[in-house]
Order: C-alpha cells, then sequence, then structure tokens
C-alpha cells in the first residue's frame, strides 16, 4: 500500500498524485489478501438477511464500452452498500453467450454475407466452434475489465447461457409450458428479418430505436368489380410486393362509402376521404354519383389482375371466398381510401380476417424473403425489391394511378438494422396471451426503479400477444421437441440423460445439447414405432 506520510502540510498538499499506482497497489492488496472472497465468506456466515441477486448477464460479443463500465461500477457499489449494512448477497456473475448478437459477430469475423452461405460455406459444426472461441475470447477482455474496475462479482460462480446444466433448466421450465398447453407449434404472421432470416417476437419489433425513418412507395391504384366493367375499388399501399399475396378487400361496415365519377369510370371510396385523396390525386374534375354503406359492399367480387402471372392465384380465384370484399371494423376511414387490400401471408390483421372466414393463406415466400415458384412471374425476386415490377404490371393493364414516394417511420431488426418484413410461419409460441392478467399482475408487483422503462414494459405486456419462441438460426438453446415422420406425434425432451436414454444411436460422450449434433439424434415413437427427429428451432435468446 502507499507508505504512510507524515502530518505536515507539505506531503498532505502535494501535487504528486499518481492515481493509476494507486489503482494498481489497491487492487494487488485485494487479490493477495483474497479480500472479496474473505467478504462473501464471511457475510455469508454472518449477516442480517440475503438478498437475492441475478447478474442481468452481458452478451459476449465484444469488449466492454464505458456504457458497461458504468453499469458494472452501479452494480458494485450497490452490492458493497449492502454487504456494509450486513446482508450477504451472491453477487456471482453470469454471461450471455448464445443468439443473434453473437452468430452475426462471428458472420462478420468469418466473412459471410447471410445464413445461406454461413450454411454452405462454413457449416454449422465450425460455426459454433467458432462461436465459442469468439465468446471465450471476449470473456477474458470483460474478466480483465472488471479486475482494472476493482468489481468484487464472483467470476467462479458464474453461469453461461450456452452450459448444457443451463439449457436444461430452460427445457425444465419449458416442459411445464408444455404441459399446461401454454407451450404450442403455431401457424402465425410474424415479424421476420431478411438479414438474419429469423423470425423475431413483437417485443423485439418494439425495442427503442427499432422504428426508424425510411422510404417506401406510395401506390394508389385499382382493382375492377368483377361484374362491372366501369366500376373500381381504389386503394393505397407503401408495400406493392403485397398485392401479389392478395386475396381480399377490406372496407369498413358502419362508414359511407362513394362511387366517385372519375373519367369516365366509377372508383369506390370512403366518402370521408373524398376530396383529400383526389387533391392528392391532383384531380379536379370528380362527381360523387352515389353512396353505400360499407356493409353493402360486403361480398362483392373483384378481379385480381395478376392471375396470367401468378397461376396459383387463379387457382384460389376459384374459391368462393378469395378476391371479394369483406367488412373490418380495423379499416381507418381517416387515412388513405379507406378500402384496404389484405394479404393474410404478409399482415396480422389480414391473417385474422383471413381465418376467421376460411379463407386460405398464400404466402410463397422463402427463408431469404424471395418469392418461391409459386409466386410465378415474381419467382426468385426479394420481395421488396418486386415493388418496382408491382407497379410496372400495373401500369400495363392501366391500374396504376399514382406511384409517389413517402416518407415513414418503419420497424428495423434491433441487430442487422435490416427492414422487416411480416410473413406467415410455421413457428412455435408460448402463449402468453392465455395467462395474461396474472402476467401483468406479476410485472405490476415489481419494484421499478425509473418510469419509462416500467411503463414501456407493462405496455407491451398489456397487448397480450403470444411469444413466437421459435428462431430459424443456430448458435441457441435448441427446441427439445421431436416429431415422428410418419404419425406426427410430439415429445418433449426435458433433460440430456432422457434424450440419451431415448436415442436410437447413443451420442458420443463429447455430446452437446447443441446443433448440428442434437440434430444428429433421434428416438424411437412411442405411438407407433416411427422414427422421430428434432424441430430444427433454436430458442429466442431472450427466453434465456
Amino acid at each position: 500500500m502507499i507508505a504512510k506520510s507524515k502530518a505536515d502540510s507539505n506531503t498532505l498538499l502535494s501535487m504528486d498524485y499518481r492515481p493509476l499506482e494507486i489503482e494498481r497497489e489497491i487492487r494487488e492488496f485485494w487479490e493477495k489478501n483474497q479480500i472479496r472472497a474473505k467478504l462473501m465468506e464471511y457475510r455469508e456466515k454472518s449477516n442480517i438477511g440475503v438478498l437475492g441477486w441475478v447478474e442481468g448477464p452481458p452478451t459476449l460479443n465484444g469488449i466492454p464500452h464505458v456504457g458497461h463500465a458504468r453499469g458494472r461500477v452501479i452494480k458494485d457499489l450497490w452490492f458493497r452498500w449492502r454487504t456494509m449494512q450486513g446482508y450477504f448477497v451472491p453477487f456471482w456473475a453470469g454471461w450471455d453467450c448464445q443468439g443473434l448478437p453473437v452468430e452475426l459477430e462471428v458472420e462478420k469475423l468469418l466473412g459471410v454475407k447471410n445464413k445461406r452461405e454461413l450454411l454452405e460455406r462454413v457449416g454449422e459444426e465450425r460455426f459454433v466452434e467458432e462461436c465459442k472461441k469468439t465468446i471465450m475470447r471476449y470473456h477474458r477482455e470483460w474478466v480483465e475489465a472488471d479486475r482494472k474496475l476493482g468489481i468484487f462479482i464472483d467470476q467462479e460462480k458464474a453461469y453461461w447461457t450456452y452450459r448444457d446444466e443451463y439449457i436444461e433448466r430452460e427445457w425444465q421450465y419449458l416442459k411445464r409450458a408444455w404441459e399446461q398447453g401454454l407451450l404450442e407449434e403455431g401457424y402465425y404472421v410474424v415479424a421476420y428479418c431478411p438479414g438474419c432470416q429469423t423470425s423475431l417476437s413483437s417485443a423485439e419489433v418494439g425495442y427503442e430505436g427499432s422504428y426508424v425513418e425510411v422510404e417506401d412507395p406510395s401506390l394508389y391504384f385499382k382493382f375492377r368489380l368483377a361484374d362491372k366493367q366501369d366500376e373500381y375499388f381504389l386503394v393505397w399501399t407503401t408495400m406493392p410486393f403485397t398485392i401479389i399475396t392478395d386475396l381480399m378487400l377490406a372496407v369498413h361496415p358502419e362508414a359511407e362509402y362513394a362511387k366517385v365519377q372519375v373519367d369516365g369510370e366509377k372508383w369506390i371510396m370512403v366518402k370521408q376521404r373524398v376530396e383529400p385523396v383526389m387533391q392528392e390525386l391532383g384531380i379536379k374534375d370528380y362527381k360523387i354519383v352515389e353512396t353505400v354503406m360499407g356493409k353493402g359492399l360486403e361480398g362483392s367480387k373483384y378481379d385480381y389482375p395478376f392471375k396470367d402471372l401468378i397461376p396459383k392465384q387463379a387457382e384460389l380465384d376459384r374459391h368462393p371466398l378469395v378476391h371479394r370484399v369483406v367488412c373490418e371494423d380495423f379499416v381507418d376511414v381517416n387515412t388513405a381510401t379507406g378500402v384496404v387490400h389484405l394479404s393474410p401471408g404478409n399482415g396480422e390483421e389480414d391473417f385474422v380476417a383471413a381465418q376467421k372466414r376460411g379463407v386460405p393463406v398464400f404466402a410463397p415466400f422463402d427463408d431469404e424473403v424471395k418469392f418461391t415458384g409459386e409466386a410465378g412471374f415474381f419467382q426468385g425476386i426479394f420481395a421488396r425489391d418486386a415493388d418496382s415490377m408491382v407497379i410496372e404490371e400495373l401500369r400495363k393493364r392501366g391500374l396504376l394511378v399514382k406511384a409517389g414516394k413517402i416518407r415513414h417511420e418503419y420497424p428495423t431488426c434491433w441487430r442487422s438494422h435490416h427492414k422487416l418484413v411480416w410473413l406467415a410461419r410455421r413457428e412455435y409460441f408460448l402463449r402468453t396471451d392465455r395467462i395474461n392478467d396474472k402476467v401483468v399482475a406479476a410485472a405490476e408487483k415489481v419494484e421499478y426503479f425509473f418510469e419509462a422503462p416500467k411503463n414501456r414494459f407493462l405496455s407491451f405486456l398489456k397487448e397480450g400477444k403470444p411469444w413466437c419462441i421459435s428462431r430459424e438460426r443456430v448458435w441457441g438453446a435448441p427446441l427439445p421437441i421431436w416429431v415422428c415422420e410418419k404419425c406426427g406425434a410430439k415429445t418433449f425432451i426435458a433433460s440430456k440423460k432422457e434424450l440419451v436414454e431415448k436415442a436410437l444411436e447413443k451420442p458420443p460422450p463429447n455430446f452437446e445439447l447443441h446443433k448440428p449434433w442434437i440434430d444428429r439424434v433421434k428416438i424411437r415413437c412411442e405411438k407407433c414405432g416411427g422414427i422421430m427427429h428434432r424441430e430444427p428451432f433454436v430458442l429466442d435468446t431472450w427466453h434465456n
């Protein structure tokens, strides 16, 4: 330690202050005398109570920055304060090791651009090993930073989210949800990141800063009524590519709609929006010739224009409920035209409207959000790249009214910052909506230190949406559900021991609960004797 000085003014007022030396000597004293360990050992035996502590783990995808340092120091101050008061605080470290943050960092280090290139050029096994090397490298940086800051956190008792014992605890929790009917497979519209090539939860879509100002098409177009040569529905959208998957038009049942005479045609739109829309379109010569309530338009058949380009749409057109007008209360009559085109494969409300009517869902997209062969002419085109093609096809058919640009707020991926797309996909969901009252009540009992995050968190919970917990990625806790290839039965595995016991071929001793090794384990179906394979998903990293 610093040598004791005589109590004279010359020494006390010396300008010879060397903070780095003081820090170094204090650290050396703490480490040599094991002060942290002795303090924890003493408080564990002699205390006025135990205070629970769960380290909100930093993600091991980079070196700590000044913001991290501030957070660590605040936590350390709280630990010391409570310890000095006489409490025992199990101040144990924790490390978040999996998920998109780590995957994207490793992709960057390997020089790959997307998941397809990753799987083809690198492969799952090498990628997982690189992920483990990366988290260990950054772990050393974090431990050294904690040491230099004098943080008294216990590194020896740290938890690691990638280790088998931690994954097993996740599985055991999920099994309870499975047994209670709160974890289930579903086919819903979810937010999807084309860059990360995985689905996201509704919570991730709402992260602070995820909505940014972007430029999109502002498209007015028209669909002709099937039994009328001169009557059209006037529609507006910012996502022309969704016209490829269009299956219905929606109007508000209680709103008044007008048939507006324009150049020998009648355009149908909500009456209260006629004047502002005509002004935006630059049309001065128009006249309202008839009005009708929205519910009076229900069931009207319209002529979908791309049946020649998309054979699947021609097939769907034969369905009695496809390409017809429906009434929905969610239709906003205060913006655009009050006529909304519905693509159940690309919109949450659209999907619900289709499901309750028995209308099929058309979602011809692959994992890169490129159109599949079912999209005919548009096959192989990335969804947002198809916008200009759709506009041109509408122009050729005389159905384009106006194509412009609009700047508006739009959600982006919290990791890749790519614009999100909504897609109907097969995923697994925690049905928190079924116990939402209990979830909100429990969250409201928590003591929050700041109102803003409290209100944001509670607002999200009160939405009561199912939590999409499956991810189409590699480096994550695997979803422990095996499906029979013969009868479709499902089996939930809750531990490594149970999996090894049920495996048709015993995995090697170094087997771990990660892709690709876990995907090689097959089990026997107890119902029909068929072979069961694991569902290919990993879990949302926030489930950790």
